[in-house]
């Protein structure tokens, strides 16, 4: 996929929500309270809005929000991966409050292309939860064995 400077569309970046669990200290959502609208695209806006063809890696990451909370996230990677397997999705998150089905769920989906990035700021509860406030260190380890 080319713009119209021929530049290549390759790589896309998604902020598919807005919503989070945790409650970081420097975090807009909470250094202003109130200020963040909770949001999320659906299944549909990719449907109606994504060619896919030409693209090789698509990056679901937020800056006011974390991927896994939107309520289509795994039809939308089951939907990328379905035009083409060979996509690469990479998914970065803080992974608290997930079941280990939601992650065997989402990694029956992806394949040898993809990847998933725990973002973790410790080495149990007490130290990740420093600044990662509000996180469940029981859930994110029990999504990372879940998907080995």
């Amino acid at each position: 996929m080319q713009n119209q400077f021929n530049w290549p569309l390759w790589h896309w970046h998604f902020e598919v929500s807005s919503i989070c669990t945790l409650q970081c200290p420097r975090c807009p959502r909470t250094e202003i309270p109130g200020s963040l609208v909770q949001t999320q695209l659906k299944l549909d806006f990719f449907k109606n809005n994504f060619d896919i063809d030409g693209i090789g890696k698509i990056t679901f990451c937020g800056d006011d929000g974390d991927p896994i909370y939107a309520r289509d996230f795994i039809e939308i990677v089951r939907w990328f991966k379905q035009k083409d397997p060979t996509i690469g999705i990479s998914i970065v998150t803080n992974g608290s409050y997930k079941s280990a089905d939601w992650w065997k769920e989402l990694g029956s989906v992806l394949n040898q292309h993809d990847q998933v990035h725990f973002s973790l700021d410790g080495f149990d509860q007490a130290s990740n939860e420093k600044y990662r406030v509000n996180c469940n260190w029981d859930s994110i380890i029990e999504g990372v064995h879940s998907l080995r």
